[in-house]
């Protein structure tokens, strides 16, 4: 009677096994099918008796699991689809704990990247950056060796804001030494004479043997360091915390003292917190730095105008266009620096009495005075020149066409004004 028992016991297990099999392949098929629903059905009366299951069947049992649930995430949006792909990620590091060289499992966790990654992408075009955010950093997750994706899941996270991660993400990067400098195979197009960037130097070298390209060599891009460093500084002026940028500023600078980016960063962190002079000081230093590049003067213009050194605002202006003959802005500063000298002589002209000496000295002044309009116009031709449509030039030279008695000059520009403001 007992071994009577005991068999029956032993077909019912049996038999509870054979049916636990079959509902993991029933849910295989429905992923095929693309019937998801179904699939998690049959997952869900599979999984009570798995731990009773060989490794071959508990393997089948997640990836299916996996497939189904990262299935699901693509149809997804908000918490929603993070939930399904969360789910999906950890079928999959069940199956390569057991079986870490599995095929299956690594090809389909390499297409749930490129998925989470597409999604990210599309996510930020949206405005969706909390989205784009946890994905991304959950890709670099899956591949901690892919920095740049921490990098990403940061940019992510300035963009909407979402500070405390955006700074988590920087440091993280900064104690990992994260560079972002990345090297580029290039050649020179012989037809367009332009230097193209390939995909690998299997590609450029293939490019070149097809004679369309020549002088084959390799580049590496800006690092990123100085960025970073300039989005934690104004995360913190953001948040009102300057000394703790200015911190992070000189950390990063003990690491890497000849970076341009960081000087920079430096430079728009004082000017931002209204220390003009130390702004000053810093750009000096950018300047020596790269000295042929036009914007860095400008600014430093910029600069000097603010710390009252109007001769140094003049020449770095100048400095400007002669690298950038095409700089609107600067024309338009410089214009408005040459009528800045007008104010003084104007208060002078109203505090004079009417005295003989008044009159002679009122009128050598409004010589002077109209002699500043006459030296500041060819600036705002220049710049509406460039700038046909630029109103803060057309209206000021108006002014100047009035001061001057050009009366016939203000009236047409006067009709060009009135036709842009309909």
């Amino acid at each position: 009677m007992k071994k009577s028992i005991l068999a029956l016991a032993l077909i019912g297990a049996t038999s509870l096994s054979f049916s636990q099999r079959g509902e993991i392949r029933d849910a295989e098929s429905a992923v095929e099918d693309n019937n998801f629903k179904e699939a998690l059905a049959q997952l869900d009366i599979a999984k009570p008796l798995l731990a009773d299951e060989k490794d071959k069947w508990v393997i089948r049992y997640h990836l299916t699991k996996a497939k189904t649930h990262g299935n699901l995430a693509e149809k997804k949006s908000g918490d929603d689809l993070i939930s399904d792909m969360d789910i999906a990620l950890q079928s999959l590091e069940s199956v390569l704990s057991m079986e870490s060289e599995n095929e299956e499992a690594l090809a389909y966790q390499n297409k749930l990247r490129q998925t989470m990654v597409q999604t990210a992408i599309d996510g930020q075009n949206n405005g969706d950056f909390d989205i784009a955010e946890k994905l991304l950093y959950k890709t670099y997750e899956l591949d901690r060796n892919d920095t740049v994706m921490l990098y990403y899941a940061a940019s992510a996270a300035v963009n909407g804001k979402i500070y405390d991660k955006a700074l988590d993400h920087y440091q993280k990067l900064l104690d990992i030494g994260f560079n972002g400098a990345t090297e580029q195979f290039v050649a020179t197009n012989i037809e367009s004479g332009e230097e193209e960037i390939f995909e690998s130097k299997n590609m450029r070298d293939i490019a070149i043997k097809t004679s369309e390209f020549k002088n084959p060599s390799k580049k590496m891009t800006p690092a990123l360091t100085g960025e970073i460093a300039k989005n934690i500084t104004l995360i913190y002026i953001q948040e009102d915390q300057p000394d703790k940028a200015l911190s992070a500023i000189k950390k990063a600078k003990e690491e890497n003292p000849e970076d341009m980016s960081l000087l920079q960063a430096e430079a728009d962190l004082y000017y931002r917190i209204g220390k003009i002079d130390k702004y000053d000081e810093v750009m000096k230093q950018v300047v020596k730095m790269d000295p042929e590049n036009p914007l860095l003067y400008y600014n430093l213009g910029v600069a000097s105008e603010q710390l009252g050194d109007k001769k140094s605002a003049k020449e770095y202006y100048l400095q400007t266009i002669e690298l950038d003959p095409e700089m609107v802005n600067a024309y338009i500063n410089l214009a408005a620096l040459t009528l800045s000298k007008e104010k003084d002589i104007v208060e002078e002209m109203n505090s004079l009495g009417n005295s003989r000496a008044d009159n002679k000295k009122y009128q050598e002044l409004n010589k002077q005075k109209k002699q500043f309009y006459k030296d500041a116009l060819p600036y705002l031709e220049k710049a509406s020149e460039l700038n046909p449509k630029n109103m803060d030039a057309l209206k000021t030279k108006l002014n100047i066409y009035y001061q001057l008695e050009m009366s016939d000059k203000a009236k047409v520009l006067q009709e060009k004004i009135n036709s842009l403001q309909e």
